[in-house]
């Protein structure tokens, strides 16, 4: 095999299949672009280093198509993005040396990113399968406008259960974005974090440093504090806008607050005979 056969693969993988210019292909598996630039270069002998970036990064691709050319190039054998979206995966945050965690995402035909959608009902199989590049593209995509959702890469998460209202209520949408420095958690912001068995949304306190985990708030206080081990999380989205369908008559509803506790009052009067 030729030195720069693999070179010219690679260069192939994420030039023409991912349309990643160098400098982003070396954002992406976190290394220097110049570090990159020097890997593939024909008189330059790539370290053990690249290559473990590059396949941790892109669990997909073969090492044996990168190798010796045999094969097909993807794992999965589906060289092709499905409909008009294109299929990044980038690193998360590295809380320990063994956690290198990876995030898929797909761009339009455009190539902005898009804004995925998570329903309650596919979070099991999204949790399943949140290391498997292709399993985004089967998911319902959106787009929203203006600049809050530029800059970033966004998802769509269905809110279950009511521990956080009144702030956010049941049944709404919630679009986070994607955090990737675990360690900049801002205390009492809300997050939706993405665990082994459940997603939830809850207010953060960000105890990594001292003991390696979170705490987990609700704003109704009818649920209890949870504390959480960092281990145990596999994504986090800093919620950035909600999308809600029931809005309260306010002025009924203490209206009709005031007139229960006449009501109250009237049976407690009778009772004493007042």
């Amino acid at each position: 095999m030729k030195s720069e056969t693999f070179r010219e693969r690679i260069t192939y993988f994420h030039k023409e299949y991912l349309q990643l210019p160098q400098y982003l292909f070396a954002e992406k598996i976190g290394m220097g672009q110049e570090r990159v630039r020097k890997s593939l270069m024909p008189d330059k002998q790539p370290t053990a280093e690249f290559f473990e970036a590059m396949f941790k990064t892109f669990p997909d691709l073969s090492p044996d198509w990168v190798f010796t050319g045999r094969g097909t190039m993807l794992i999965s054998n589906n060289e092709k993005p499905v409909s008009t979206t294109k299929l990044q995966v980038r690193p998360n945050a590295q809380i320990t040396g063994k956690n290198l965690r990876i995030l898929s995402l797909t761009n339009d035909a455009a190539g902005k990113e898009n804004i995925e959608v998570v329903n309650s009902k596919a979070a099991a199989s999204y949790i399943d399968n949140i290391q498997a590049p292709h399993y985004l593209t089967k998911l319902p995509k959106i787009t929203l406008p203006g600049n809050q959702f530029s800059g970033g890469t966004f998802r769509a998460f269905e809110v279950k259960g009511n521990s956080m209202e009144p702030t956010i209520q049941q049944g709404a949408w919630v679009i986070g974005q994607y955090l990737q420095d675990w360690t900049s958690i801002k205390d009492d912001y809300i997050y939706i974090v993405v665990m082994q068995d459940a997603i939830l949304v809850k207010r953060v306190l960000n105890r990594i440093e001292n003991r390696q985990n979170l705490v987990l708030k609700s704003d109704n206080p009818d649920f209890e504090n949870k504390i959480i081990d960092i281990e145990d999380v596999k994504e986090l989205w800093l919620l950035k806008a909600e999308l809600r369908f029931n809005f309260k008559n306010t002025g009924k509803d203490m209206y009709l607050q005031i007139q229960h506790m006449l009501a109250d009052v009237e049976e407690i009067k009778s009772k004493l005979g007042i």
